[in-house]
């Protein structure tokens, strides 16, 4: 019984020493506490400290740089494109050049069957030798009723003489009262000719006119339509406008072509625009003239083009679209719009990295100079690009209708 007794009087002091070595265990841990508080707290300052850093370089950056540009990713590049119509009706004999080929400002593009219309412009060439015979009767009929008027003046002349001298004897019966009649009837006829004469000489002058035979106006509308003729058959070879690259060609050979359907498209390259759209909210600054870099995803951050604002918008999109926007409505909703501005692209840069169409682009634009204007303030007065294609050889034709007058009024004294 006391051998059992023995542990159980022990076991007091066990429980004091695991409870000494708790106690120990607590007061020596206790003093880490601060010390995470403490690196708490650090990092808090440091953090708030790099917020109030990042959000000063920012104020600075806004300060100094980004309040003087605006930037968007909403442009596209744009350019002329010329679309290649027949001025007339025919079927096509040949096309020279395809998509993507390069042509040359009057290069020949299309043919077109010239049959029927070099038949038109024979038909109305001796339709002016026609009309030149024309005139010319016209003139000399004038000479004819200027001889005639004479020749009838002559006879009222002899009629008033026979008329005088059957006067004078009537009374003394030298001659019957027939033969004064007749006479008195003679002269009455002729001076009644005479007036006719003298309409007739009034008729021909006046369908002669009083320009010289050359200026005739049946011969300047017989020339009209040799012209006309000529144009035509002139129009039977298409010819490229302008310099650039063949695109969207839908002509083939055998077609029938009319002056309303494309029959191709001709891109220039030398001037070659971006339409970057703007929202309103960015343009308070945006002035005609400021400089601006393009940036093409074709070529990406590597190529940058140096460019200036051209001009801006006059509208939105929207307002000229099919069907514009009806906004006095009671579900309106406000939407931030956007216009386009216009941006030029350095030429030489453009050669060395041309673009196409279309392509997107970033543009970023300085709105450090305020003395520019929002709007053109003059009027363009050169043309922005012209072409002589068109331009028919008026001396070469006018020359064939000269010989052709001149021949069928020969030994004519006009």
């Amino acid at each position: 019984m006391m051998t059992s007794n023995q542990p159980e009087k022990k076991s007091p002091p066990e429980n004091q020493e695991v409870s000494s070595k708790s106690e120990t265990h607590s007061t020596v841990s206790s003093p880490e506490l601060p010390t995470q508080n403490n690196s708490r707290y650090r990092t808090l300052y440091r953090f708030t400290f790099l917020l109030l850093i990042a959000g000063t370089l920012w104020f600075l950056l806004w300060l100094l740089y980004l309040q003087y540009y605006e930037w968007t990713d909403d442009a596209y590049a744009n350019g002329n494109m010329i679309t290649i119509n027949s001025a007339i009706e025919s079927s096509v004999t040949a096309f020279y050049a395809d998509d993507t080929d390069l042509v040359t400002e009057g290069q020949l593009l299309v043919t077109l069957d010239s049959t029927a219309y070099q038949a038109f412009y024979e038909r109305e060439l001796a339709a002016l030798s026609e009309t030149v015979l024309q005139v010319r009767q016209r003139y000399d009929q004038v000479l004819v009723k200027q001889a005639n008027v004479e020749n009838k003046t002559i006879e009222v002349s002899r009629a008033q003489l026979n008329y005088d001298d059957r006067l004078k004897v009537v009374d003394i019966g030298a001659v019957s009262n027939e033969d004064f009649i007749h006479a008195r009837d003679d002269l009455l006829a002729a001076e009644s000719a005479l007036k006719q004469a003298k309409f007739e000489l009034q008729v021909a002058c006046d369908a002669r006119g009083v320009t010289f035979i050359k200026q005739h106006p049946l011969l300047e509308e017989a020339k009209a339509r040799v012209r006309i003729a000529y144009y035509n058959l002139y129009h039977c070879s298409i010819y490229a406008p302008y310099t650039g690259y063949v695109a969207q060609r839908s002509v083939d050979v055998g077609e029938w072509v009319k002056p309303s359907v494309a029959i191709m498209a001709v891109i220039p390259q030398d001037y070659v625009w971006v339409d970057a759209n703007f929202k309103e909210t960015q343009l308070a600054y945006m002035r005609i003239g400021q400089k601006a870099s393009v940036k093409l995803d074709i070529y990406g951050s590597k190529v940058v083009y140096e460019g200036k604002v051209l001009g801006i918008a006059s509208g939105t999109g929207s307002v000229f679209s099919l069907i514009p926007p009806q906004n006095a409505t009671g579900n309106w909703i406000k939407i931030v719009q956007r216009l386009p501005v216009r941006i030029s692209l350095d030429p030489k840069k453009l050669k060395a990295f041309p673009t196409r169409l279309g392509l997107s682009c970033e543009v970023e634009v300085d709105l450090s100079n305020q003395n520019l204007p929002m709007l053109a303030q003059v009027p363009p007065k050169m043309a922005v690009s012209k072409t002589r294609v068109f331009d028919i050889d008026q001396e070469k034709i006018n020359q064939i209708m000269d010989e052709i007058i001149c021949k069928n009024l020969e030994g004519y004294d006009f």
